[in-house]
């Protein structure tokens, strides 16, 4: 068989045993993953207090973010995400007496304090939205 770049999804979609093959992996490194102690879920951290309602010692970090402060690596993570983005708010922008740095720094700071407000209200979301569900269980989120 002559397998070509124009062919190649075609032979990938044809064989149903390359996607089983494909499945399986998947479900061993994901399986390898959490036998190696990596959480799958990425937006979780070990704190050993239990909170109200939730059973075992996982709790959203933002959570713990609301009793420990934020850690520095997770600082440098929304600070890093603050500064990926290069346009100026109209406000910042309509400032004369400052420079192009000056203003790119009061827009990521501006930026950071978005992020921290929007995880933190999101996570108020999703409480509201879980207490919801289980007070309507009759009614699908989707």
């Amino acid at each position: 068989m002559d397998v070509n770049r124009r062919s190649f999804f075609g032979v990938a979609v044809a064989s149903p045993l390359a996607a089983k093959e494909a499945a399986s992996k998947m479900i061993e490194q994901a399986a390898q993953m959490e036998a190696g102690g990596i959480d799958l879920y990425s937006d979780s951290l070990y704190t050993g207090i239990a909170t109200g309602g939730e059973e075992g010692p996982m709790r959203s970090i933002w959570d713990a973010i609301k009793d420990i402060g934020i850690p520095e690596w997770k600082r440098e993570d929304l600070r890093d995400d603050a500064r990926r983005s290069r346009t100026l708010d109209p406000d910042i922008a309509a400032m004369k007496s400052f420079s192009l740095g000056a203003k790119m720094r009061m827009q990521w700071d501006r930026n950071y304090q978005t992020l921290v407000d929007r995880a933190v209200a999101q996570t108020q979301l999703e409480r509201v939205k879980q207490a919801f569900f289980e007070a309507n269980p009759d009614i699908s989120e989707y």
